[in-house]
């Protein structure tokens, strides 16, 4: 793990959606199935409240739980610290590292009037005997829980070398069944920990292939209208849809382009299904492919010059690249009776996509520049995955006791975790971009 020991001082930012809008939802909990066998050692002491009343959320618990998810952590239990300290000259190193600690997080949290309340917090890298970084905000008491995302994600940055992920969100499908064989389907936008979960749209027909705009302020999906399947891109501040299917035919597998200037979707409007690309600029639509095949499942290159997308043209589904000037068209999959749903990383190295083997569909990472694949899960239901801004982990749906659940798995595999619905299924999951 990369360590950095730089002193210095981190004042976060927040961005807060707008969610006063939003429908409020269930809580989903992720349940860490399996981490590395190494990890980093770590002591978050409780953060000191020095008010009168109770606060809504313990932010020392969030950024625990926080770290503890990535499989990366070993966080050390608050009743085996032989110390508490909530400043900087209360440390003593010697107390950690009788407690074999390599890192120590410690803060305090002070009423600032006005329903808002100071909180600080700072680093210290046990091993060197220094603070590593410390930060100080003053928020609203319900924007704590956005700031402990924030110090988790300051303190994995620092700590490992990779931006952290805990302030960006999950977007889902939740599916329940309602009277006789009807279901409510509900796009839901959670945080990445599962919790603050908010009905953004819902209908009684299905809702899958959900996107986040390059922002994150917009989300596409499809849902079926009728005997058609229709794209929207909904505004999540004001929850206003645009529709942006033609008359005739369906559309379907929407995704934006990392530069926010088009939206590559589906389309039947002219027969086959085919790919299209949509100009925000002037509403208008391109067609991309012309065959008799299959073309589905767009998705962007981190430069938005091309697409990868799943296509039968082969004789079964498999993963082609797209570039967008010329139209060269590419096979990059070989391996496997199919191959689907294909997303890059964000640095462009990688592909994360659906893997067949032996009847089983897994999730499963391409190397580009060795085309080497690794299946990454062993479960064999899975669907839809989304890789985090970081690259570091993907969350995908798929099937435990009967019911559809998300899951999380690591680039290199050796992270996993789930995230059980409490009522009906959890499927068509999609991971934000970052926020700040």
């Amino acid at each position: 793990m990369k360590r950095q020991h730089s002193v210095t001082t981190c004042f976060i930012s927040l961005v807060i959606l707008a969610l006063s809008a939003w429908v409020q939802a269930e809580d989903l909990n992720i349940v860490v199935t399996r981490g590395y066998d190494t990890k980093t050692k770590i002591a978050i002491v409780p953060f000191y409240w020095g008010g009168s009343q109770s606060l809504p959320e313990e932010v020392s618990d969030i950024v625990q739980n926080n770290l503890s998810r990535t499989g990366r952590f070993d966080t050390l239990p608050p009743r085996d610290m032989l110390s508490q300290p909530t400043s900087d000259d209360a440390v003593f190193y010697r107390d950690w590292r009788l407690l074999d600690q390599e890192y120590l997080v410690i803060g305090n949290i002070e009423p600032a009037g006005d329903s808002q309340v100071s909180v600080r917090f700072a680093l210290f890298d046990v091993v060197k005997g220094q603070r590593v970084v410390a930060g100080s905000q003053t928020v609203g008491v319900y924007q704590l829980r956005d700031l402990a995302h924030s110090i988790s994600d300051v303190i994995y940055e620092r700590i490992t070398g990779v931006r952290g992920i805990f302030s960006t969100k999950i977007g889902f499908v939740t599916r329940r069944g309602t009277t006789g064989n009807e279901f409510e389907y509900r796009l839901q936008v959670a945080d990445a920990d599962g919790q603050r979960a908010r009905t953004v749209y819902r209908s009684n027909e299905p809702i899958i292939s959900p996107a986040w705009s390059h922002t994150g302020k917009r989300i596409a999906f499809a849902n079926k209208v009728g005997d058609r399947w229709k794209v929207f891109v909904q505004e999540l501040a004001s929850g206003k849809s645009t529709n942006i299917s033609s008359q005739v035919g369906y559309t379907s597998s929407p995704s934006f382009s990392p530069d926010g200037r088009y939206l590559a979707y589906v389309s039947s409007a002219e027969g086959n299904p085919e790919l299209y690309l949509y100009d925000f600029s002037n509403g208008r639509s391109t067609r991309l492919t012309r065959n008799s095949y299959i073309d589905t499942e767009p998705s962007f290159s981190p430069d938005s010059k091309s697409l990868v997308y799943t296509s039968e043209r082969g004789g079964s589904p498999q993963i082609y690249k797209m570039d967008l000037a010329s139209k060269r068209i590419e096979r990059l999959t070989f391996e496997g009776s199919q191959n689907l749903k294909a997303q890059y990383s964000s640095d462009g190295q990688y592909l994360v996509f659906i893997h067949q083997y032996q009847g089983r569909f897994h999730v499963a990472a391409m190397d580009l520049a060795t085309r080497n694949i690794r299946v990454l899960t062993e479960t064999n239901l899975d669907e839809s995955p989304s890789i985090a801004p970081n690259g570091t982990m993907l969350v995908y749906a798929t099937q435990k006791r009967g019911k559809g659940v998300l899951a999380w798995v690591s680039l290199d595999g050796q992270v996993t975790s789930e995230m059980p619905s409490i009522h009906g299924d959890v499927i068509e999951p999609a991971w934000s971009p970052y926020l700040n």
